[in-house]
């Protein structure tokens, strides 16, 4: 796969995109849009009409006779973000950037250090936050399963999914070590959480979802299911009709980051100056006693979705501040 290099003006732009997968059936450039499983889709916040380049990274670019040559570039922005799907082309770019004298946001070794076992140990004793224990089970044997699952200490229910899938992806939620062991394959990785009951009074679950933009915190959305595995098409089927929800979530906007009692605000601040990335989206429920319960944190989550009914046009109230916000992370003012 040979490098691509998509021009968006005739200007000659100081940013970058860096965009790229390990594998070339992951990625596809056309014209001003990339398309790229494990990335983010957060580049849509700059204005339409920002000149830019987008370079295509791959796993063996740096074998390559010629490099891109990065100095023309002020600001490079990486939107390679699955870190278990994209180990070798974040290597490679990572070493690529190695001396840019650009900006560099969301720098690849950064990524690396951002997978599901990786955050939660780093937030693991963040005041206020309950993060459920993370195990990575690299093989499906079951006297291995069992001895991490019992070494780690873990309590079921644990949700087991595959590493490197989100948007609520999951094999399931396993009352027993045996029951998760008889959902497992050889040969596939997986990530065990333990289960956290955050269910509300009124019997529904609420998640949270905010982005870190630089130094900013944006609100983006709150969600509610009959169902713990809280998943966006939840909007339609539990919140249209419900004036009460969609009041309650509509008050959260009253701030760009959220009006959020001021101990859950101290807690994502203490999360922002955990995660050493630039950009990334937080998922959270809010516990019985008051606590933060994380969902996950990192820069794949999206941020743009499908656009919901009028009644939610709320939602929009976010978009002014996310621009800001990465137009000053970004330096384009």
């Amino acid at each position: 796969m040979n490098e691509r290099r998509t021009v968006f003006s005739q200007v000659q732009p100081t940013l970058l995109l860096l965009v790229g997968a390990d594998r070339e059936d992951q990625i596809a450039v056309a014209g001003a849009r990339a398309k790229t499983t494990g990335s983010s889709d957060i580049h849509q916040l700059i204005e339409p009409n920002r000149a830019r380049h987008l370079l295509q990274v791959t796993p063996n670019l740096l074998r390559q006779k010629r490099r891109p040559d990065l100095t023309p570039y002020s600001c490079l922005i990486n939107l390679v973000t699955e870190p278990e799907r994209n180990e070798r082309v974040l290597e490679a770019m990572r070493k690529l950037l190695r001396g840019a004298s650009g900006k560099v946001i969301n720098r690849p070794e950064a990524v690396l250090r951002s997978t599901r076992d990786q955050v939660a140990r780093r937030l693991a004793d963040v005041l206020g936050l309950i993060v459920p224990r993370v195990v990575r089970l690299r093989t499906a044997k079951p006297n291995i399963v069992r001895q991490v699952i019992e070494r780690a200490g873990m309590q079921f229910p644990v949700i087991l999914r595959e590493v490197a899938t989100h948007t609520g992806m999951i094999v399931g939620r396993f009352e027993s070590v045996e029951e998760l062991q008889q959902a497992m394959h050889e040969g596939v990785e997986h990530i065990a959480t333990e289960f956290v009951d955050y269910r509300s009074d009124d019997g529904l679950y609420r998640k949270y979802r905010v982005f870190f933009i630089g130094p900013h915190i944006i609100f983006r959305h709150k969600l509610y299911s009959d169902h713990w595995n809280v998943h966006g098409k939840d909007r339609d089927r539990v919140m249209v009709g419900r004036p009460d929800l969609i009041e309650e979530e509509a008050a959260l906007f009253a701030t760009p980051e959220g009006a959020f009692p001021p101990e859950i605000k101290q807690v994502l601040t203490a999360v922002r100056d955990r995660i050493d990335l630039d950009f990334f989206g937080m998922d959270f429920g809010i516990a019985p006693d008051g606590r933060v319960l994380l969902f996950e944190a990192n820069a794949t989550m999206s941020f743009y979705s499908k656009l919901p009914g009028p009644e939610f046009d709320y939602l929009q109230a976010c978009l002014p501040p996310a621009r800001a916000a990465f137009r000053e992370l970004i330096g384009s003012y």
